[in-house]
């Protein structure tokens, strides 16, 4: 092994790990790891901390290489390493190699182009089908991932990539909250609950969630977010109420509260057939925050909150 000391803020075309992977270009944390920016991150990059754009010589292919601190590596991280790089899904970005030594510790993953969700958002808000099909796969990933008993954990807008031509990716299955932390009592609630605030900020364009982000945060009435209808016109009931259930942690028995990632991918899955297209329920103007009172029994049911087999017509 080749061991490397790169200073910050260089690009060494010639830097090599393992023998192996050539170092390229630096790239940002704070741009590819979810969550990194505060003291976490701080201390992080204090201590050595490097991510960057590398070339496998040996495939010529392009990865990603955590280059870590000297020194030994906590347990955490290695733990999240060895067990996300058994998980096999195409939508999850995948560790291909590791090397802990003290002297030149590094993790390569694959490399994964496309722009975060974050910028996505802040460029032009997908229209809802797009936004259903991105968050249903995204809830299979993760669904496979929980399967083989690896959450993600720190799921936010950055974690998160499109790409046209190859789709959806998630980026730090469980490395990004071991170099970040601390865990969830509920991995489960955790990135099911993720799930629903990507999808809100995919219909609105405003994050619902308490992590700082480059979105706005989500506008609140009485102390509660709105729902994303509140926010923008033509978003179906059926989203609307699969977002802002799945964001609120509401009683199990509600309809559509996704419970799983992989009940999320099912929900969404019933909005989102090739053979079927979204439209609203009805005609009436959105409800806008602090205009009129809560809607009573029929007028909920106007509204869609309750599964309508009416909100899917077959395409023309």
């Amino acid at each position: 092994m080749t061991v490397v000391d790169v200073p910050p803020g260089t690009r060494t075309a010639e830097t090599w790990l393992g023998g192996r992977f050539r170092l390229d270009e630096r790239v940002s944390l704070d741009d590819q790891v979810s969550g990194f920016s505060g003291s976490c991150g701080s201390l992080w990059e204090a201590r050595g901390l490097s991510l960057w754009k590398a070339t496998d010589q040996l495939l010529n292919r392009p990865v990603t290489i955590y280059l870590l601190p000297r020194g030994p590596v906590p347990h955490a991280v290695v733990d999240a390493v060895q067990s996300a790089a058994k998980v096999s899904d195409p939508r999850l970005a995948t560790i291909y190699d590791s090397d802990f030594d003290e002297r030149c510790a590094y993790i390569v993953t694959e490399w994964t182009p496309g722009t975060h969700l974050e910028d996505l958002v802040l460029s032009g808000l997908p229209n809802p089908a797009l936004a259903a099909a991105m968050i249903a796969d995204a809830a299979d990933a993760l669904a496979v991932a929980h399967q083989a008993g690896r959450p993600h954990l720190r799921l936010t807008p950055r974690s998160m990539r499109w790409d046209n031509a190859s789709g959806l990716k998630i980026t730090g299955l469980g490395l990004d909250a071991a170099l970040c932390g601390p865990g969830a009592d509920d991995p489960v609630a955790a990135d099911t609950t993720a799930l629903a605030r990507m999808l809100y900020a995919l219909l609105t364009g405003y994050w619902p969630g308490d992590e700082a982000t480059a979105l706005p945060p989500a506008p609140r009435h009485k102390g509660n977010v709105c729902t994303p209808r509140q926010i923008r016109a033509g978003v179906p009931a059926m989203l609307d109420a699969i977002a802002y259930r799945g964001l609120q942690g509401q009683a199990a028995d509600a309809p559509l509260r996704p419970q799983t990632p992989a009940g999320m991918a099912m929900a969404l899955r019933m909005v989102q057939r090739p053979s079927y297209r979204l439209e609203r329920l009805e005609s009436e103007p959105v409800t806008q925050p602090g205009g009129q009172q809560r809607p009573g029994r029929h007028a909920r049911a106007r509204s869609g909150f309750r599964l309508r087999t009416t909100l899917l017509r077959p395409a023309a």
